[in-house]
């Protein structure tokens, strides 16, 4: 009697898929691993055809508290000299991207930090009042959620 009711409730399952030999999955198997590869398909090609489009980004350096510099992120500046109220800093434009190379600061977070590239990153040299932003330069919003 026990071994019914165990065979009529959750036995039959497994029972049935034995039965089918070389056939390991059902219908719903197949359905649901088709949608999960659209959903995937989907989401990377949005990601790849909005890679190139977005907000015109520039670089923003201010020292002591005033803006002294402004360039467009994407255009290689090379080096870039600015005195901040311990000596001169020096940064660097390349590749869509933004660093600070040296300055006068003793610690040399600021150099630590490496390369900056998306909107609302920075990098701040607190002993020398020096502060590097990435900002949107259309106006626009400066970061954008999906």
């Amino acid at each position: 009697m026990e071994e019914e009711r165990k065979a009529g409730a959750g036995g039959r399952g497994r029972a049935d898929r034995r039965s089918m030999p070389g056939r390991w999955w059902v219908p719903g198997d197949v359905v649901l691993v088709l949608a999960v590869v659209a959903l995937s398909v989907f989401l990377i090609s949005r990601g790849v055809a909005g890679a190139g489009a977005g907000p015109h980004l520039e670089v923003r350096v201010t020292a002591g508290g005033e803006e002294v510099l402004t360039r467009p992120l994407h255009e290689d500046s090379g080096e870039l000299k600015v005195t901040g109220f311990a000596g001169t800093s020096y940064l660097e434009i390349s590749g869509g991207r933004v660093r600070m190379v040296d300055s006068a600061c003793p610690d040399k977070l600021c150099v630590k930090s490496g390369w900056v590239s998306s909107p609302g990153e920075s990098i701040v040299c607190l002993p020398n009042r020096v502060v590097i932003e990435v900002v949107s330069g259309d106006g626009g919003p400066d970061v954008v959620n999906q």
